[in-house]
């Protein structure tokens, strides 16, 4: 492609030189050398337009391969940021499910202090051989409120384990 301005100039003073000797009568063996001068210069600018006629093709060709890398790229780049958008939510809906737990278990801890002393309570009354029933069935409430909690705890906790689970098995 560097030898266009060479073979061009060239090709310019074989026919100018040929134009001069057809003028001027110049020697036969001067214009067959010039003549073959104008030959090889066009046989160079043939295969020249061809070497450019390749480059051009294998251009075309990587400019072709850059854009493909360049779209697939742009989809790893949407994919990235969907899954970075799925985990935010995921961490979102992890650190809902860890306050809601943190409260069941405030509850659970309230409800088995009062159980304790429901049942410490019980325990007196039946040493002195006092069945007080108000008593039992405050203690038989107080317990039943306890495993209601310490159920909603462990479904909370549950929860959280198939909101982590779940990505995971859809991803694969």
């Amino acid at each position: 492609m560097t030898q266009f301005p060479k073979i061009q100039a060239r090709l310019d003073a074989a026919l100018k030189t040929i134009e001069g000797a057809s003028a001027g009568g110049a020697d036969p063996e001067d214009v067959k050398k010039l003549a073959d001068q104008v030959a090889s210069a066009e046989k160079d600018a043939a295969a020249a337009k061809e070497e450019a006629a390749s480059a051009a093709k294998a251009l075309k060709k990587a400019r072709q391969r850059v854009d493909a890398l360049e779209k697939e790229l742009a989809q790893k780049d949407e994919g990235a940021d969907a899954q970075r958008t799925a985990m935010v939510k995921q961490i979102d809906a992890l650190d809902k499910a860890r306050a809601a737990v943190d409260a069941e278990l405030d509850k659970t801890r309230q409800y088995n202090k009062h159980l304790k002393k429901m049942n410490a309570s019980l325990r007196k009354a039946n040493e002195s051989n006092v069945g007080d029933p108000d008593l039992i069935n405050q203690s038989l409430e107080a317990e039943l409120e306890q495993i209601k909690a310490q159920r909603d705890v462990d479904l909370e906790e549950v929860n959280g384990i198939l909101a982590r689970l779940t990505p995971l098995v859809e991803g694969a």
